[in-house]
C-alpha cells in the first residue's frame, strides 16, 4: 500500500521490527536471480544510493529484496520511489520521483540525493530533519523539491539557488533566518516559491523581480523590514500572493492592479503609515481578498460586491469610513464576509440581518437609523460593539450593540471576580468555580453566559483546512500532567480575534491571570512537535503580549504558564482581546492549526471586597462565601454583647453619680492630695496628731499652713 502520513504520537516500535527484517531479508534476496528477467531494473548504482538513504534517513520500511522501480505501489517501497524505465531499450531505470512525506526521519539531509541524474521531484516535507542543505545538492535537475516543517535551519541554503531547474520549491516552517541572497534571482523557471513561517529578515531582493515564471508566491510570518515592493506588481502570472504579518511596511503597492491573474490575494499586519483601498476592479478572477490591519482609509469600492468569484472578503481592522456599499448585498456567494474593526458609518443594511452565511461587522461606528437592530441576534452574524458613540445612551439597544459593551443592568449589585474554563466544562480549583465554556461555534459569533457575567466575541475561520465546519475548542491529545489538568485539558481556539468581556464588574484595579498550555503541539518526536504559535494579547485596549509562544514561555508543549496582569476597570467593563497577527505556522501538522489559544481566564480584585456584599451567583469564591455567612450568623452575638457591655457601665456610671451628690448634701469639703502634702499637714504622721482608729487604720488630724 502506499505510504501514509504516520500519526502524531503513535509508536513506531512495530515499523521499527518490520523494518529491520524487511532490509534483512533484502540483504539476502538481492540478486538472487528472483526477478523476472523481462521486467526493468533499477540501475545498482542507485540502488546502492537508495540503501545509503535508508540507513542514514533511517526509513526502515523499504524492502530491498524486490526492485524499487516494480513495486507497483504497493510492494516493498509503498508508491515512494517511482522511476522513468525507458532507458538502454527499456532495461533499466532511473529514479525520477522520491516521495517521504510526514515520516519523523531524523537526522540531516543526506548528499546522497544528488547521485540520481533524473531525480526531478522531491517531497521530504514534515519530518524531524535538521542542519542545513547540503552543498552537494547544487548540482541536482530538481524540478519540485519540498522540505516543509522540519527544522532545518541557517541561512538562506546557497545551493538551492543553484538548481535552475527549479519550478517549485517549499521552504515553509522550517528555522532558516537572514536575508534571502539575491542569487534567488538565478531560479528564473520557478512557478511555485514558498518561504513562510521561517525568520528571514531584510528586505526583500530586486532580483525576485526576474522570477516572472511565478502563480505563486507566499512569504507570510517573516522579519522582513522595508516596504511592500513595487516590484511584486511585475509578477504579471501570479494567481496567488500571500504577504500576511512579515512585519512589512504599508503602503499597498498600486502597481498591483496590474497582477489580473490574481485570485488569491493576502496581505495582513503592515507597519508604517496607511495606504488607500488598493485598486482590484480589473482582478476579476479573485476567489480570496484578505487585506487585514493594514491601516487602509477611505471606503470599501463598490465593485467587490460585484465580484462573481469571491469567496472570502477579509477588510479587518483597518480604518475604513463610510457606509458598507449597496452592491454588497449581491454577495450572497461569498462565504465569509470580515468587516470588524473599522470606522464604518451609516445603517446595518438590512440584508445582512437576513444573511445566512458568516459576517461580522463588529467593533464599528454604525447608527441604528430608522429599522436598526436594536438586539444582538444569535446566528451567523455578529455586531458587538458595532453601534458609535452617540447610540451609548438610546435606552431601548442592548448594551452588546454598544461601544464597550457597557453593563446593562447591575441593579447596583457589581461583581468582583471572573473565572472561566475557557473550552470546557465547569469545574472548581482550590475552592474557586470556573464557569463552562464549551460553545463550539466561533466564525462570528457574540456568546452571552447564563448568568450574564461575561461574555465572548469570535471572529474568523480556519483558512486552508478544506474544512466546512471549524472545531473552535482545542482537546488535548495525551493525558496532562500538570497542576490543576482541569483548567487545561481543553482551551479556546480562534483564526483571528477574539474577545472575552468582565461585565458588570466594580470598577477598581483587578489582578487578571491567563492560563495557557499548548495542547495541540506535541512535544514527542514527531513532527507535530514543529508548530508554532504565535499571537498578541490586549488587555483593556493596551498591549500586553506579542508574538506570545506558549511553548517558548511554558518549555515545551502540554505544560501550563501562568500570565499575570494588572488591569484598571473604569467603565464596569473588563475586556481581554487575543489577536492572530499572520504570525507562526499555519500547516503542522496541517494545515488551518494556528491562532491564540486560551485555556482559562481568573480575575480577583486588587481591593478589599465589603463583607456585606452579596457574592456572585456565578463563579464566585466559596471561601468568600463561608465568610460571609459566619459574618452574617455572628452579627446578632455581637450586637447582644455590645448592649450588655454599654448597660453595666451605665449602670456603675449611675452608682458612681449618686454618691457624689450624697456627700455634696452634707456640704463636705473633699479634694486630692499628695503623699508628701499629707505628711507635712501631719508632722509625719506625729502621734501627738492621732485621734483614734478607723477601718483603714490610724486617724491623724492635720494642720494647715498658709
Amino acid at each position: 500500500m502506499p505510504w501514509r502520513l504516520v500519526p502524531c504520537g503513535r509508536g513506531q516500535l512495530f515499523l521499527v521490527v518490520l523494518g529491520l527484517l524487511l532490509l534483512l531479508l533484502g540483504e539476502v534476496h538481492h540478486g538472487s536471480g528472483a526477478r523476472t528477467a523481462s521486467l526493468p531494473r533499477l540501475l545498482p548504482a542507485e540502488v546502492r544510493t537508495l540503501r545509503r538513504i535508508a540507513q542514514k534517513m533511517g526509513i526502515l520500511r523499504w524492502n530491498f529484496s524486490v526492485d524499487p522501480c516494480n513495486s507497483g505501489g504497493n510492494g516493498g517501497f509503498g508508491g515512494t520511489v517511482n522511476c522513468d524505465c525507458s532507458f538502454y531499450n527499456h532495461t533499466f531505470c532511473h529514479v525520477t520521483n522520491i516521495t517521504l512525506e510526514g515520516q519523523n526521519f531524523t537526522g540531516e539531509l543526506p548528499p546522497d540525493f544528488a547521485e540520481f541524474p533524473n531525480l526531478l521531484q522531491l517531497d521530504l516535507s514534515r519530518s524531524l530533519l535538521h542542519g542545513g542543505v547540503p552543498d552537494q545538492w547544487a548540482r541536482m535537475k530538481l524540478q519540485g523539491l519540498s522540505l516543509m516543517g522540519n527544522n532545518l535551519s541557517g541561512p538562506f541554503p546557497i545551493a538551492l539557488t543553484k538548481i535552475t531547474t527549479l519550478t517549485n520549491l517549499s521552504i515553509e516552517g522550517n528555522n532558516f533566518y537572514g536575508p534571502i541572497p539575491s542569487d534567488i534571482g538565478h531560479l528564473m523557471q520557478m512557478e511555485k516559491l514558498i518561504l513562510s513561517a521561517n525568520e528571514f529578515s531584510g528586505p526583500l531582493p530586486a532580483a525576485l523581480a526576474r522570477l516572472t515564471n511565478l502563480t505563486d508566491l507566499r512569504i507570510s510570518g517573516n522579519n522582513f523590514s522595508g516596504r511592500v515592493p513595487v516590484f511584486l506588481g511585475k509578477l504579471k502570472k501570479l494567481g496567488k500572493l500571500q504577504i500576511e504579518g512579515s512585519l512589512l511596511e504599508g503602503p499597498i503597492p498600486s502597481e498591483f492592479s496590474k497582477l489580473i491573474n490574481l485570485y488569491d490575494l493576502r496581505i495582513s499586519d503592515l507597519r508604517g503609515r496607511g495606504s488607500v483601498f488598493p485598486d482590484l476592479r480589473e482582478l476579476v478572477s479573485m476567489k480570496t481578498i484578505i487585506l487585514r490591519n493594514c491601516s487602509i482609509n477611505g471606503s470599501i469600492p463598490s465593485y467587490i460586491g460585484n465580484m462573481d468569484n469571491l469567496k472570502h472578503l477579509d477588510l479587518s481592522f483597518n480604518k475604513l469610513t463610510g457606509e458598507i456599499p449597496a452592491s454588497f448585498a449581491n454577495m450572497g456567494h461569498v462565504d465569509h464576509i470580515y468587516l470588524t474593526g473599522n470606522s464604518l458609518t451609516g445603517s446595518i443594511p438590512d440584508w445582512i440581518l437576513k444573511r445566512n452565511k458568516i459576517a461580522d461587522i463588529s467593533f464599528n461606528n454604525f447608527t441604528m437609523g430608522s429599522s436598526g437592530p436594536t438586539q444582538c441576534v444569535p446566528g451567523s452574524v455578529n455586531m458587538v460593539e458595532s453601534y458609535s458613540p452617540e447610540m451609548s445612551s438610546l435606552t431601548n439597544v442592548e448594551s452588546c450593540l454598544k461601544r464597550n459593551f457597557p453593563c446593562g443592568s447591575s441593579n447596583g449589585k457589581y461583581r468582583y471576580s471572573l473565572n472561566i474554563n475557557c473550552g470546557d466544562k465547569e469545574v472548581t480549583i482550590n475552592g474557586t468555580k470556573y464557569e463552562t465554556d464549551v460553545e463550539p461555534k466561533g466564525a462570528s459569533l457574540l456568546y452571552q453566559s447564563p448568568g450574564s457575567n461575561w461574555a465572548f466575541s469570535s471572529t474568523g475561520n480556519f483558512m486552508d483546512n478544506n474544512i466546512n465546519d471549524d472545531s473552535y475548542i482545542a482537546t488535548s491529545a495525551s493525558k496532562l500532567t500538570v497542576p490543576n489538568s482541569e483548567l487545561y485539558a481543553k482551551a479556546r481556539l480562534s483564526p483571528l480575534s477574539l474577545t472575552y468581556y468582565g461585565l458588570c464588574m466594580h470598577n477598581g484595579s483587578y489582578t487578571v491571570k491567563l492560563h495557557f498550555a499548548e495542547i495541540v503541539f506535541t512535544n514527542d518526536s514527531t513532527y507535530c512537535s514543529l508548530g508554532k504559535r504565535r499571537f498578541n494579547v490586549f488587555i483593556q485596549g493596551r498591549m500586553v503580549l506579542e508574538d506570545f509562544d506558549i511553548e517558548q514561555s511554558a518549555g515545551g508543549a502540554a505544560k501550563a504558564v501562568i500570565k499575570t496582569f494588572t488591569a484598571n476597570v473604569t467603565n464596569h467593563t473588563l475586556e481581554i482581546h487575543f489577536y492572530w497577527a499572520g504570525r507562526g505556522t499555519t500547516g503542522i501538522p496541517k494545515r488551518g492549526y494556528y491562532g491564540p489559544l486560551i485555556s482559562a481566564i481568573s480575575v480577583v480584585p486588587n481591593f478589599e471586597v465589603p463583607l456585606a456584599v452579596e457574592p456572585p451567583q456565578i463563579g464566585g469564591s466559596k471561601k468568600l462565601s463561608r465568610i460571609s455567612k459566619a459574618f452574617l450568623v455572628a452579627m446578632p452575638i455581637l450586637a447582644m454583647c455590645a448592649a450588655l457591655f454599654v448597660g453595666i457601665y451605665w449602670i456603675k456610671w449611675r452608682r458612681k453619680n449618686s454618691m457624689h451628690k450624697d456627700l455634696r448634701a452634707f456640704d463636705l469639703q473633699t479634694g486630692s492630695f499628695t503623699l508628701r502634702q499629707i505628711k507635712v499637714a501631719t508632722r509625719n504622721f506625729d502621734a501627738a496628731n492621732k485621734i483614734g482608729e478607723g477601718g483603714f487604720g490610724s486617724v491623724y488630724k492635720v494642720s494647715h499652713h498658709h
